[in-house]
């Protein structure tokens, strides 16, 4: 870990604390830092500790903290925009629960510090159809046509004026994932056990806390299996733990993590939160001899969910073969995993695959066409990076215990 980087984790955790970063900064470690922080999405938090605790680089913080600030303006509006739209869905009757975004934010001293690019709304199946009502007759654009058949279990919906971004979900993770659509069955039962937390003027359902925390937990493992878990994950999860710890059940998050063998990898996540953003160790998850470095480093050069670097996510397709082969008693396809995945892996990309998984050999065909009508555009881009890519990160999978 270098020392930009070292520097933004500890302006993260005490920007978590509504703190200062008490330490000398040079205008070189400066620069690195909001480079991590960019990378990461927490420009904000970063530059409010930095702010606060410089004294001698004001004028090379100065058009940092300016461009954060604007940021800040920008997410105040769209979390004004979300709760309107909230409220009018409650005078129809309607209670969509709310997923992590908006409700991990107000845990935060300054909540619009920690952006958020859409909301998540998780809904039952059998009311889709009210939703993409309700939601279009309040100015929402849908990503497909109004037709219900064409509904998928995840859908997109877009303000024309305000740019506001909801994401519509019918079941918490992907049900047809070969890799973890079975993380579903977790949270058997938590739509009837939501509950209410107060937002600005706006009670807003959502799960509960011990619910929540274990939503936390495996959404960050699937980005985890794509490309990356990014910094601001690991702090939602610290403050929510601040916040709600007394009130989360930590055996029953510990033992359902262990029933799906990602334990190790959440007392990972709680051991960075613990050793570099100050934040609580739970004690269910205490006891696991885990070292944190590799995923610390993972997370670090990977960015928000891994985005950093194409080739990196081009290799989703390795991890998330290995993970499905476990779970199917298969051998890993590797290489060819690579080139030619599954259904699973290329619906988000490719929708039509989700009502005709035959065509496959399309989507393989098409996949491949825009991976060379592209290439010119990005020649940084290396089949061979992304292979040695996916190896390296299946052997993380391996170190914590996720795979054989």
């Amino acid at each position: 870990m270098d020392n930009s980087a070292r520097l933004l984790l500890g302006a993260l955790k005490a920007a978590s604390r509504g703190e200062a970063l008490i330490e000398p900064v040079s205008r070189e470690d400066l620069k690195g830092v909001f480079r991590y922080a960019a990378q990461h999405s927490v420009s904000a938090m970063a530059a409010e500790a930095l702010w606060r605790g410089s004294a001698d680089n004001k004028n090379d913080l100065a058009r940092f903290v300016a461009a954060a600030r604007r940021r800040v303006i920008g997410q105040a509006r769209r979390t004004g925009d979300f709760l309107l739209m909230y409220a009018a869905l409650q005078k129809k009757g309607l209670s969509p629960v709310v997923l992590k975004g908006i409700v991990c934010r107000d845990m935060y001293p300054v909540p619009d510090q920690r952006p958020s690019v859409d909301e998540d709304l998780f809904v039952p199946p059998a009311d889709l159809g009210i939703y993409h009502a309700a939601l279009t007759e309040y100015g929402l654009a849908a990503d497909i046509g109004d037709s219900s058949d064409l509904f998928p279990d995840e859908r997109t919906y877009t303000g024309r004026e305000n740019g506001l971004c909801i994401e519509l979900h019918t079941s918490l993770f992907p049900a047809d994932s070969a890799a973890y659509g079975d993380l579903n069955a977790l949270f058997d039962g938590a739509m009837d056990r939501t509950v209410r937390v107060q937002i600005q003027d706006v009670g807003v359902r959502t799960l509960a806390p011990t619910d929540h925390m274990l939503y936390l937990l495996c959404h960050a493992y699937k980005h985890f299996l794509h490309a990356g878990v990014g910094i601001r994950q690991v702090c939602d999860m610290g403050m929510m733990a601040r916040a709600y710890g007394s009130e989360i059940d930590w055996k029953t998050v510990a033992d359902k993590c262990r029933a799906v063998r990602i334990d190790r990898f959440a007392a990972g996540l709680f051991r960075i939160g613990e050793k570099h953003l100050g934040f609580p160790m739970p004690a269910a998850f205490a006891g696991l001899d885990v070292d944190e470095t590799s995923l610390l480093e993972d997370i670090l050069s990977g960015g928000l969910y891994g985005v950093n670097d194409i080739d990196r996510a081009h290799s989703a397709a390795i991890t998330l073969d290995a993970v499905a082969a476990e779970k199917q008693g298969r051998r890993s396809r590797g290489l060819l995993a690579a080139a030619f995945p599954g259904v699973s892996s290329l619906a988000g990309r490719y929708p039509y695959l989700k009502k005709r998984p035959w065509l496959l050999p399309a989507a393989w065909g098409q996949r491949i066409w825009t991976y060379l009508s592209h290439r010119d555009a990005r020649p940084d881009t290396d089949p061979a990076q992304s292979v040695r890519i996916g190896r390296e990160r299946t052997q993380l999978l391996r170190q914590y215990g996720i795979i054989d």
